[in-house]
């Protein structure tokens, strides 16, 4: 079997410096698709320079915990704080399909769908996204099932905390996966890393390298946030260091070598 790989960046629009470091990434590396926020402070610099790359695979970050809704507060007074400022997780489809059709202004259709912070795989937005996103003729998505490689067997997969919880996300994502989201074109997983790497930023070239050297047939998706700092930003990102690590990783000619080497096509959610 053919081993087929998508490598989307999340976040972009969220600031210029992540919008730029996203754009590096896949001119001079391996990235291959971005997704992208339209209520964020640099979606209108995002949008301007979607142009300088046609071979960008961008779909749409879809959005209910950063920042402002697309639709008044008043249609949507479950989702925001007295301020008109998203709560941190909740409510859905009139806001997802609002979004989707902000994109579509600026004359861009997405290749695909996903949400910031994975908010879409909640059991309150699982449906509501599938609605919005099919209604609005998207039919690509991120995949709920997340997989690992080199496995070892560990029982419930890659999820975190105590065996009945690890057992019961992975259940619950297969659920999602096979049945609510069946009638889309998903990758076969989310690739994520062994949880022996997290919150070790300095391991992250190698649990990138590992992930590649052990990717079996079939088509997956990487998800990753490469972005340079930005003052005035970065400084309230949890993840701002990361960014700039991924910057590396995916500009690396020794990992474009190893992708070839191993025979892995990187495709967009042009190609799924």
């Amino acid at each position: 079997m053919e081993k087929r790989l998508i490598i989307n960046a999340d976040d972009y629009g969220l600031s210029r410096g992540i919008t730029d470091g996203i754009l590096l990434t896949h001119q001079k590396g391996i990235l291959t698709s971005t997704s992208l926020m339209v209520n964020q402070p640099a979606t209108d610099y995002a949008i301007s320079r979607a142009e300088e790359v046609p071979e960008l695979g961008i779909g749409i970050h879809l959005n209910l915990t950063q920042g402002m809704p697309v639709l008044p507060k008043d249609q949507v007074r479950t989702l925001v704080d007295a301020d008109g400022y998203f709560y941190s997780t909740q409510e859905i489809e009139a806001e997802f399909r609002a979004q989707i059709r902000l994109m579509k202004s600026y004359g861009l259709m997405p290749t695909h769908a996903d949400s910031h912070h994975r908010i879409h795989m909640y059991p309150s937005a699982a449906r509501a996204f599938h609605n919005a996103i099919v209604s609005e003729g998207i039919r690509r998505a991120r995949a709920p099932r997340k997989q690992y490689w080199p496995a070892n067997g560990r029982w419930g997969g890659p999820h975190i905390g105590p065996l009945y919880r690890r057992l019961a996300a992975k259940s619950y994502l297969e659920f999602l996966q096979s049945v609510v989201f069946r009638d889309l074109q998903l990758p076969d997983a989310g690739v994520t890393f062994h949880p022996s790497y997290s919150g070790k930023l300095a391991a992250l070239p190698t649990a990138w390298q590992s992930t590649l050297e052990h990717l079996p047939g079939g088509s997956y998706e990487m998800w990753c946030h490469p972005g340079f700092l930005e003052n005035g930003f970065s400084g309230t990102d949890s993840i701002a260091d990361q960014r700039e690590v991924e910057i590396g990783i995916l500009t690396d000619k020794n990992l474009r070598e190893l992708a070839r080497r191993r025979e892995i096509q990187l495709i967009s959610f042009r190609q799924l």
